[in-house]
This record gives structure tokens, C-alpha cells and sequence, in this order.
């Protein structure tokens, strides 16, 4: 039912239940407070699934395209070892370009997720409503930068243990 003046919600519930009592009747936002996180069976769950399998994906993805960074580099890296680059010197490099991909992945991620936003309200309208939390922004990033850290760890590992001499020579 949909009334002239919203204020009169709670009274005519009031009154419906009063006259209805068998039934369970609720306001609009009562209703859709019901499909929460918490009120759907395993939603929580599954959630919590798909985020770690999706920070796996993301580990897995940054490892190999390290890992290609690393095999490609072995040039660069032998010639940085040779004039006296320290092991810290040259994993803090592929740290740092680690860090800074992560950072500007993250952001580039909230962006798209406002344009798919924007995609979802312009062809589906009001059927699927689709909300941005920003207080997420903060576990995102660190879920993105963690991943890739560590993702970026054994290749960083692996270059700061080859020979300069080997990486000379490698074609």
C-alpha cells in the first residue's frame, strides 16, 4: 500500500497489525532490511569464500607476472649486481614497483567499480540495486598490496640470489 504522507507509515502498520494479526505486514524499509547479510542463510560464507579465493587468484596472478619480470630482468639485474648492488638494494626495486602496481590497481579497481555501478543502474534500472561502501576501500587495498608483496616475494628472493656472472650471460 502506498500512502500520501510517509510519516503516517508506522500509524497505519500500527492499525494493520492491530486489524491482521495472523499476518506479518511491514514498511518498505523493514522489508528490504531483511535481505541483509546477516538474514541470508550462508551468505556470509560465501562471501568470505569468494574474497579469499579471489586474494589467492590475485597472489597466484602477481607471482607469475613477477616471476616473468624477474626471468626478463636477468640482464638488468646482473648488470646492477656487477656495479655492487646490494641484495636489499635490488628486491627493495622490485618491491617498490610491486607496491606501486597494487597501489594504482587498487585505485583503478574502485573506479571500475563505479562505472560498473553506473553500467548496472543505466541497463538494469531499479531491478539490481548495486551500493559502494567506502569503509571497504582500507581492507581492499591492504588485501591488494598484501597479495601482491607477497606475491612478489620469491622472485624477489630469486634475483637477489643469482650469480651477476649467470645473469650476464643469459640470453
Amino acid at each position: 500500500m502506498k500512502l500520501d504522507d510517509p510519516k503516517l507509515t508506522n500509524q497505519v502498520l500500527a492499525a494493520f497489525k492491530q486489524k491482521l494479526p495472523d499476518y506479518s505486514i511491514y514498511s518498505v524499509e523493514e522489508f528490504t532490511s531483511l535481505f541483509s547479510v546477516n538474514n541470508v542463510t550462508g551468505l556470509r560464507q560465501f562471501i568470505t569464500v569468494v574474497i579469499l579465493l579471489s586474494a589467492i587468484v590475485g597472489f597466484l596472478v602477481v607471482f607469475l607476472s613477477m616471476y616473468t619480470a624477474v626471468l626478463e630482468r636477468t640482464r638488468e639485474i646482473g648488470v646492477l649486481k656487477s656495479l655492487g648492488a646490494s641484495p636489499g638494494y635490488i628486491l627493495d626495486i622490485l618491491l617498490r614497483e610491486t607496491f606501486m602496481l597494487a597501489v594504482v590497481g587498487t585505485v583503478l579497481g574502485i573506479a571500475l567499480s563505479f562505472a560498473t555501478r553506473w553500467l548496472i543502474l543505466e541497463f538494469a534500472g531499479a531491478t539490481l540495486t548495486s551500493m559502494i561502501t567506502p569503509d571497504w576501500w582500507p581492507t581492499a587495498a591492504m588485501i591488494a598490496i598484501g597479495g601482491a608483496l607477497l606475491g612478489a616475494m620469491y622472485p624477489g628472493w630469486k634475483a637477489i640470489r643469482q650469480d651477476a656472472l649467470e645473469a650476464l650471460s643469459y640470453e
